[in-house]
């Protein structure tokens, strides 16, 4: 696992209508090897009224997770993100996205229904999904995730997508 990296895909919502992405690609030990972020994307009224319910969906694979998976200098083995919708651009990229969450907060799509758990002594269980399409990653995810688990809280990097993105708004 020298030449490990992963990376971690989020958004961030702000002025009530504006989304920002983010990703945030480390090593093993969660140190930032490099992190890209997007420009505001603010859906007008019109692409509101086209889009309809599918906007979202359009900004946050097609605007957002896209562009910057394929931007990355530091190419990950996986990418780790916390909404169910960036996983939609597992058929647009060839890195694999896998979803990750709190135990408590298993609710997952029928067409996302490959689910593992990830336990610590340090840290709280975790879970981790992916499409049926990567379904054969994922133990070898888990498996990696695993041995970094033990020493990094995997959702911590969120938190830093997060503080970096209000830095960067203000």
């Amino acid at each position: 696992m020298d030449n490990f990296k992963i990376a971690f895909l989020a958004k961030y919502q702000f002025d009530n209508d504006a989304i920002r992405g983010a990703v945030l690609v480390t090593d093993k030990d969660t140190k930032p090897l490099e992190f890209r972020v997007t420009e505001p994307v603010r859906p007008t009224k019109v692409q509101r009224t086209l889009y309809g319910e599918i906007l979202y969906d359009y900004i946050l694979v097609e605007l957002i997770a896209v562009p910057l998976l394929a931007a990355l200098k530091e190419k990950p083995k996986f990418v780790l993100v916390d909404d169910e919708i960036f996983m939609d651009a597992n058929n647009k990229q060839e890195i694999p996205i896998i979803r990750i969450l709190k135990q408590e907060n298993v609710s997952y799509a029928k067409d996302k229904s490959i689910l593992e758990e990830i336990k610590s002594s340090k840290f709280p269980t975790i879970r981790i999904s992916c499409s049926k399409k990567i379904e054969t990653k994922l133990a070898d995810v888990k498996t990696s995730l695993e041995e970094i688990y033990t020493s990094r809280n995997l959702l911590e990097p969120f938190q830093r997508i997060q503080d970096t993105c209000t830095q960067i708004n203000n």
